[in-house]
């Protein structure tokens, strides 16, 4: 069972787990689903950001309470930590609400805003704030792909003889190209006397 399948089948709950596991890809092939048909646009906005609001949340949390020990059983980590914390006295709110496009930091920022102990109702107004912002960013682009890609495709099977003619005449050409090229014999090959 292929996950567009589940999500045919089962819609809105998978889109849900899904974007907690890998958000972009679930809600990319939502918005394909949704402009085939399938799903609601406004609906896998609204699972989206929740998805993604919740988990950013715990990860909040989890900072705010286990981060010190954590951070003491993983000392790797400190110099992220040390970025994000002087990329939230940089930016602060920004950092909050745009963070879910920074790739390779959204688990380790959630985490360190709350180990920093950042205001909890601020933290989540800009969350939530910024969980709408980034998933409706990420549904209508993968509308925009979708719709793209099938025009595209439209366009190919139309003038498909075309196409094959044009890759043919290129073939042909690269190989006499190639053929051309080929070194040239310099000595004469005589016949063996016996």
């Amino acid at each position: 069972m292929t996950i567009e399948s589940l999500l045919i089948d089962y819609g809105y709950p998978i889109l849900f787990v899904g974007v907690l596991i890998e958000g972009e890809t679930f809600l990319i092939l939502a918005a394909y689903l949704a402009h085939r048909g399938y799903l609601n646009q406004t609906a896998i906005i609204g699972v989206g950001a929740l998805a993604t609001f919740m988990i950013v949340q715990a990860l909040f949390h989890a900072g705010h309470r286990y981060g010190p020990r954590v951070l003491a059983r993983r000392p790797k980590w400190q110099p992220r930590i040390s970025r994000v914390q002087r990329l939230l006295h940089r930016y602060g709110a920004g950092l909050v609400i745009g963070f879910r496009f920074l790739f390779g930091l959204r688990t380790i920022i959630p985490l360190t805003i709350g180990m920093v102990h950042y205001p909890v109702l601020r933290f989540t107004l800009l969350n939530a704030f910024g969980a709408l912002l980034w998933t409706a960013i990420i549904v209508v682009a993968g509308n925009g792909i979708a719709q793209f890609i099938e025009t595209f495709v439209e366009d190919m099977r139309q003038h498909e003889w075309l196409i094959i003619g044009l890759l043919a005449v290129l073939g042909g050409t690269y190989g006499l190209y190639h053929l051309y090229k080929q070194p040239k014999l310099t000595e004469e090959v005589r016949p063996m006397q016996e």
